[in-house]
């Protein structure tokens, strides 16, 4: 578990299916992830791979907003198949945007990356157009290092998230 001022990170379990799926039926809080909104056997199948991956200590975490005890998203690091890096992704409930709460989850997991894993870099991707989480990845330490098409990518070393601490 890791925990932040307003959030609690933990690992998911199979009870946390329906509030996942839920969510990522939303259009606003899917909208920038490539694959949209996606249906139940979607999140099944992201449910059933995180759960593999916390082995490795990577994984997607349920987000839990502390004031409320309200699961409102999930942040994680994922290994691409293709390049072998380390990715770090997250989605929140779109009733929880502008609150500061997705850059405060994203750094406590680049922190553990970096700390508790020992990674050298973490990257991260999106669309070029996706200018809120390419903002925020820059606030955080990440600089843009390529760009494929509509997609942008963001890297951050070790020693970049300590300078920006």
């Amino acid at each position: 578990m890791i925990e932040t001022q307003r959030l609690k990170l933990r690992r998911f379990t199979p009870a946390d299916l329906d509030w996942l799926a839920a969510m990522n039926a939303e259009p606003k809080t899917r909208g920038f992830l490539w694959d949209g909104p996606t249906n139940r056997e979607a999140a099944t199948r992201d449910l059933e791979r995180w759960l593999a991956e916390y082995e490795r200590g990577l994984g997607h975490l349920a987000m839990i907003h502390k004031p409320d005890d309200t699961p409102i998203g999930h942040c994680g690091l994922t290994e691409d198949e293709d390049s072998g890096r380390i990715l770090l992704s997250y989605a929140l409930r779109e009733d929880y945007w502008c609150m500061g709460l997705a850059p405060e989850t994203c750094r406590a997991v680049l922190r553990y990356a970096f700390e508790e894993l020992g990674l050298d870099e973490v990257w991260t991707a999106t669309r070029a157009e996706n200018r809120a989480w390419r903002g925020m990845m820059e606030r955080l330490g990440m600089t843009l290092r390529e760009t494929a098409g509509e997609e942008v990518r963001y890297a951050a070393p070790r020693e970049r998230l300590k300078e920006t601490s």
